[in-house]
């Protein structure tokens, strides 16, 4: 069986590969791609052909669960998720140029993205969310590194930065559940439902609410 590193030190596991903060996730590792080379070049089983001739007869409507794509990302001890479509790039941090005459809580600068300069907000900020400390902190697995995303609407593009990126995560539909309103405010305001994931309760957020917060308070 080939070493499924994936399974015990990478994204499926604990993330204590120390290769995981240059790669950002295991699908871009060579060690990955290769498992996945060998996997296609063993040859198939004598019932394969079979067996599988019998599961696409079957009725598809009983074999696809409906899901919903999401980009998970974590803020302080937040969990939060963002519609899949909305994402463009997560980078590694890079340094954000504050700008001239403006002091701005949500606004924090410029930052150069592959050549572009692009608006880099704190959402930390603009939810009220506070770093994890305490027990929160020591909860957070230890191979959880920071990151810069952009995501995009129509011709809008936005920066932040989180303290964690999972990815991409199709939720099951019975995972999606209405919000509640005991959260904070502006975060209430933004969520538009609850997802179920490992454990934890995500607030997913409205795109275009956040997108119009976002023009509100800094432009």
């Amino acid at each position: 069986m080939p070493n499924d590193c994936w399974n015990q030190i990478g994204v499926r596991g604990d993330r204590t590969c120390p290769t995981l903060e240059t790669v950002i996730h295991c699908q871009n590792c060579p060690v990955y791609s290769q498992a996945g080379r060998e996997l296609l070049d063993r040859p198939a089983p004598a019932d394969y052909l079979a067996e599988w001739t019998t599961r696409l007869a079957e009725d598809r409507s009983q074999q696809v669960e409906e899901t919903l794509s999401v980009a998970l990302f974590r803020l302080g001890a937040e969990w939060l998720a963002l519609p899949g479509d909305v994402l463009r790039q997560v980078l590694p941090p890079s340094p954000v140029h504050s700008l001239p005459h403006r002091r701005d809580r949500v606004l924090r600068g410029l930052v150069n993205v592959r050549g572009q300069l692009l608006l880099c907000v704190a959402l930390s900020d603009l939810l009220g969310l506070a770093a994890a400390s305490g027990e929160a902190a020591e909860r957070l697995p230890p191979g959880s590194y920071a990151r810069l995303v952009v995501m995009t609407r129509g011709d809008e593009t936005w920066a932040f930065e989180t303290d964690e990126f999972y990815g991409l995560h199709r939720c099951p539909l019975p995972n999606i559940h209405a919000a509640p309103t005991h959260a904070s405010k502006i975060l209430a305001t933004l969520t538009q439902n609850i997802l179920h994931w490992r454990d934890q309760h995500v607030s997913y957020l409205n795109r275009d609410r956040l997108f119009d917060t976002l023009q509100q308070q800094t432009l």
